[in-house]
């Protein structure tokens, strides 16, 4: 049976947003307030997400593996600390260009944004292919399921929008399916209306009418017996 990754489905729309933003940066007229404007608009709310990430692993998902090793979540926590690092540096330089545009400050933080991807890369790698196998071998179902309620449950709407409009058009059809038909499944139905809107805002035409046909498909939440 095919076990919850807890680190894929975001890394892919962390890494997409990433992608983006960095190549945004880097087309930015820094005399243009709307370009200005237009790039505020991916960061900030990419920051708030890159943030709201860390914290959930450092609080829940890492935590899982306490009780049997430390070794491999260390090493995670002290990249946690240098990424934040240049994290908090990427934020206090992008608020003081919006105060004070210079194209000159504004290429050192495309560069800054381009290193900092760089380097934040070969740890969502690390997560993916070293960390969450370790938690599989060490932990149960349960216990991993405990882990993603704990911080689904302290998840902003705001970051849950975030995610997914990063998050769809980053998947693959069959895992982007699998999620929202799971979803369909068990969500209230207004929250499963918001998915579809987030789809229609951000995948083509085909995608999106796709899943609005396995939502109308699908059975409510009420109708699932174990």
């Amino acid at each position: 049976m095919e076990r919850d990754d807890l680190f894929t489905h975001i890394h892919k729309a962390l890494r997409r947003g990433l992608f983006e933003v960095t190549m945004l940066a880097g087309a930015t007229d820094w005399a243009d307030d709307d370009d200005i404007e237009q790039l505020a608009a991916r960061w900030q709310p990419l920051l708030a997400l890159l943030r709201s990430h860390t914290e959930h692993e450092d609080r829940h998902i890492l935590r899982v593996l306490d009780p049997y090793e430390h070794q491999t979540t260390d090493a995670i926590a002290e990249q946690h600390t240098d990424l934040e690092e240049l994290e908090q540096h990427l934020a206090e330089s992008f608020d003081a260009l919006v105060v004070k545009p210079d194209p000159v400050a504004g290429l050192a933080f495309y560069r800054d944004l381009a290193r900092f991807t760089a380097a934040y890369l070969p740890h969502l790698q690390e997560e993916e292919t070293v960390v969450m196998p370790r938690i599989w071998a060490r932990c149960t179902d349960e216990e991993i399921a405990a882990a993603r309620a704990a911080f689904m449950a302290e998840t902003t709407p705001e970051i849950q929008t975030i995610s997914l409009e990063l998050m769809l058009p980053s998947l693959d059809r069959p895992t982007r399916t699998g999620l929202v038909r799971r979803m369909a499944a068990t969500a209230p139905p207004e929250v499963v209306k918001g998915v579809l809107a987030i789809g229609d805002r951000v995948l083509g035409a085909a995608d999106s009418a796709a899943l609005h046909a396995l939502v109308s498909t699908a059975p409510a939440s009420g109708d699932l017996h174990a």
